[in-house]
């Protein structure tokens, strides 16, 4: 297409926008204006001191809901682990929160008391009200301060635990609450400078029109000039909503698309296993205990060696599992095309890989979690494969699954903890859709205690007549991008050694780990050595990539 065609067809797309905008504004100016003109003539007929008491009462469920929130239900809100906590407390805006917390509560006490002194026809009553509405208005402005400077004070002291976009969505929650909250405080302040409020509690019928009055005609009016002030309005309108919308969207509505990375990788592995090494370990010399032959104190105790618990796991995982590489299968980077640059062809431009967690009732679903576990395993897979990442881990409710864009629902979400998983029929149908018909997987992982009980007992309502069994050790989601000869490492094995899984239309959907393979991912690995964190991390890769290859391959298979 020629250069002038293509700038003529933008051109006539413009304008097609900005038509459709002029019908909008055109729209909401004759039917929003009047809806809310409308709205305002039926709170003209509600007394005065019962809305104002009515308003104070609500003043009061907000200032209550900020004293419940600020600071514990925030840290958990926000998903802030215990390192996250420390630092914070470290920081003083753990005080700081608390703080917060104190107004609150002055400020529910003092709308009750405004919503009681309401109905008292008193000139003193009125400044009660004021003095209830400042005290409020003051409690607003510090838990928005916090909401803003808690995020931001952890970010400046350790990027790396909690980085710049979750700092930024943080902000935006805040910006986004703190809007709505003073939008109902900025209509109480309404009411209580109007003419006819001060009529009522003072008893003079003389009294002129008060800034409220002014502000109330302007609006209805547009003052001296109504079109500039019209303008004013659209303009203070559009950028609150540029503001909020975001929040009330991402709150409310869709998910962000969780799209695979675009490119024209390889659909098998680019590397390819051939055979398996085994790390010759030098024998230990066994530790001995020095003493006083001649002491008369017998000594009876344990051989040290006798409690080899991490020997035991690198003997367990390491040997059978490190393996060395020898040639290659294909050309180009891994992913669901024919080679090239890996990806895949009908991936998404500039989209990251993300790590999402389910969250439930009953459970620690938020064991591990972050920067010091999530994110590592998201890192190796970054280095392993040139993908980019999301520069945060995630966490959403099941029903939300629902929210994806079509085609664009993440391939692999992940489960774990130690206690009771607690969810509701409607949270297993979700589960039940999203498997079988979306084509996501169910990556699980035991974090010790009951877990596994509760696993088997999760699976059973989602698949009644698809049993959990034994993945076999030559199945392809062992075999890329590396190859396990002998299935999965067991690591802690705290529900046996053999990685277990369901099986839909010849796709595993559910890929269960009993050995805490996300606690080979964290800082220090619970101990393991590196060599065997390392077996973690690319069984962790495997599953990740067979999850991403599968749903492609459901939602645009070859033809």
């Amino acid at each position: 297409m020629r250069q002038g065609g293509l700038e003529q067809m933008m051109s006539e797309a413009w304008d097609r926008f900005y038509g459709w905008m002029a019908w909008l504004h055109a729209f909401l100016a004759r039917y929003l204006g009047g809806a809310i003109a409308w709205l305002w003539r039926m709170q003209g007929r509600i007394p005065v001191q019962a809305k104002l008491c009515g308003s104070f009462v609500a003043l009061g469920l907000l200032a209550a809901w900020c004293a419940w929130f600020i600071p514990n239900n925030y840290i958990t809100w926000a998903m802030w682990g215990p390192d996250l906590e420390r630092l914070l407390e470290r920081l003083g805006q753990l005080d700081a929160g608390l703080r917060v917390r104190s107004w609150a509560r002055i400020a529910v006490v003092g709308c009750i008391a405004a919503a009681a002194l309401s109905w008292v026809r008193r000139g003193w009553a009125l400044w009660c009200l004021k003095a209830a509405w400042v005290l409020w208005f003051w409690m607003w402005f510090n838990a928005l301060s916090w909401g803003f400077t808690a995020p931001s004070s952890l970010t400046t002291a350790d990027f790396r635990m909690l980085g710049t976009d979750g700092r930024n969505a943080l902000w935006a929650a805040a910006l986004g609450h703190g809007s709505i909250f003073l939008l109902l405080g900025c209509l109480v302040l309404l009411w209580l400078v109007l003419a006819e409020t001060r009529r009522w509690y003072e008893g003079k019928p003389e009294i002129e029109p008060l800034a409220g009055d002014r502000v109330v005609e302007s609006l209805r009016t547009g003052g001296a000039d109504p079109r500039y002030r019209t303008s004013q309005y659209w303009a203070m309108g559009m950028f609150l909503m540029v503001l909020v919308g975001p929040f009330l969207i991402h709150g409310c509505g869709m998910e962000d698309p969780y799209g695979l990375v675009k490119g024209e990788g390889s659909a098998v592995a680019n590397v390819e296993v051939t055979a398996v090494k085994r790390i010759q370990k030098k024998p230990e010399k066994v530790k001995k205990l020095v003493v006083n032959a001649w002491s008369p104190y017998i000594f009876d105790r344990m051989k040290i060696d006798d409690t080899n618990v991490m020997k035991d796991l690198l003997d367990e995982t390491l040997d059978t599992y490190v393996a060395q590489t020898e040639g290659a299968t294909g050309e180009g980077g891994m992913g669901g095309g024919k080679g090239g640059k890996g990806g895949w062809p009908k991936g998404m431009e500039g989209s990251r890989i993300r790590f999402i967690r389910l969250k439930y009732g009953g459970g620690d679903w938020d064991q591990d979690m972050g920067k010091g576990a999530d994110y590592n395993m998201l890192i190796q897979f970054n280095l392993a494969t040139g993908f980019p990442i999301a520069r945060d881990t995630e966490a959403i409710e099941i029903s939300r699954l629902r929210r994806f864009p079509k085609d664009q629902a993440p391939p692999f979400v992940f489960l774990t903890g130690r206690g009771n998983i607690n969810v509701s029929n409607a949270e297993i149908e979700t589960l039940r859709w999203y498997l079988e018909k979306e084509g996501g997987m169910l990556f699980i992982d035991n974090g010790g205690g009951h877990f596994d009980r509760s696993v088997v007992s999760l699976l059973t309502r989602i698949f009644p007549r698809n049993p959990l069994i034994d993945i076999a050790n030559d199945d392809p989601i062992f075999r890329a991008p590396y190859v396990f000869p002998n299935g999965a490492p067991p690591l802690w094995h705290h529900a046996g050694t053999r990685a277990r899984g369901v099986k839909v239309d010849g796709r595993w959907v559910v890929f269960y780990h009993p050995g805490d393979v996300n606690d080979a991912w964290k800082d220090g690995h619970s101990g393991a050595s590196p060599a065997v964190a390392g077996q973690a991390y690319k069984l962790g890769i495997n599953v990740m990539y067979y999850s991403f290859n599968n749903y492609y391959n459901k939602h645009f298979p070859e033809k």
